[in-house]
């Protein structure tokens, strides 16, 4: 089994979930001195959504699960 590639992008990116063939990442970039942006990006193949918070991400992810028996 190979480990998850983050998407393509600049800033640091770290795995927060992977299931089911989905994974929620975060994107970190220096915006600024002292500043950092992040991201929350899902990967659902082939979909890549992104969000502003981390709550909205992952209402959005949890809703993709559903259950891998209906697959």
């Amino acid at each position: 089994m190979t480990a998850p590639i983050p998407p393509e992008g600049p800033g640091q990116w770290t795995l927060l979930q992977d299931m089911f063939g989905r994974q929620m990442w975060q994107q970190d970039e220096v915006a600024g001195p002292d500043e950092i942006l992040s991201r929350f990006v899902i990967v659902n193949p082939p979909e890549i959504l992104t969000y502003d918070t981390f709550d909205e991400a992952e209402v959005m992810f949890e809703a993709l699960n559903g259950d891998p028996a209906d697959t």
